[in-house]
């Protein structure tokens, strides 16, 4: 499914969720406003991963931790993130005008709450030809969380990202994990930029625009994503299934290319 997040303030809670959606285990929540303003919230049973897109953002736990993120663009800076565990009561204030994005997901562990710095991200690129991009690693398979796996995309400037295709949507370990998936996405330049993505199996054929604020829900299938000539693509994925271990599996007339 496609959605767009809309150009207005405020905090959008669970703008996509089970409930609205063709998810089981994910949602996610974007904020937008003015210096000042600020939410209390309290992540339930649920595990939560704050990112910053641009400004600056303070996040108080109740217990007296303080936490700040601070971006100039999702284009210039690397991720700066707050990890929060079920059972925490915080509020976020806004030092400047910002955006950011939470994922959450039922939690089966308490685990601790963090800051997850740029210098605590890991970095790999990926891809070869037309088909290279740069993952910046927020969450991975090792962090201590309970089911969320996150992380961010640049494409290179024209190129594709999620090739050669692959899915996560069997439980069928260690060939493959049953995942469902969220991408959030930014292009740039924004007025001009678009791309495409294509989410498919045997059983169903999707193809969906991509314009910047959009949200597309993976529940499964193959999904390679492109972005149009000259322009470059971003996108915040984020995991997350029954189990935590996490496998992909490469469409069996692609394995060539890998």
């Amino acid at each position: 499914m496609r959605f767009s997040v809309p150009k207005k303030e405020g905090f959008l809670k669970y703008f996509v969720s089970p409930e609205n959606s063709d998810l089981h285990f994910l949602s996610f929540s974007f904020y937008r406003g003015n210096p000042g303003h600020s939410i209390m919230e309290n992540t339930g049973q649920q595990e939560w991963l704050w990112v910053v897109l641009s400004g600056k953002i303070s996040i108080k736990i109740n217990n007296g931790d303080l936490f700040i993120m601070e971006r100039k663009s999702v284009f210039i800076d690397r991720p700066v993130s707050v990890y929060l565990p079920p059972e925490t009561e915080y509020s976020v204030i806004l030092e400047s005008t910002s955006e950011a994005l939470a994922v959450s997901a039922i939690a089966g562990r308490k685990f601790s709450p963090v800051l997850i710095s740029p210098e605590d991200v890991t970095i790999q690129r990926a891809g070869k030809l037309n088909y290279k991009r740069t993952i910046f690693n927020i969450l991975p398979q090792d962090f201590p969380a309970s089911t969320i796996i996150a992380g961010e995309t640049i494409h290179d400037r024209g190129h594709w990202s999620c090739f050669p295709p692959h899915k996560h949507d069997v439980d069928m370990m260690p060939q493959e994990s049953k995942h469902e998936e969220i991408y959030f996405f930014k292009c740039n330049p924004e007025k001009t930029g678009f791309g495409m993505m294509r989410v498919y199996d045997e059983k169903n054929d999707l193809a969906f625009p991509i314009l910047t604020d959009d949200i597309i829900t993976i529940p499964g299938g193959y999904h390679p994503v492109a972005v149009i000539p000259e322009h470059v693509l971003y996108y915040f994925w984020v995991l997350a299934g029954t189990k935590k271990p996490f496998q992909r599996h490469t469409h069996p007339d692609y394995l060539q290319y890998e």
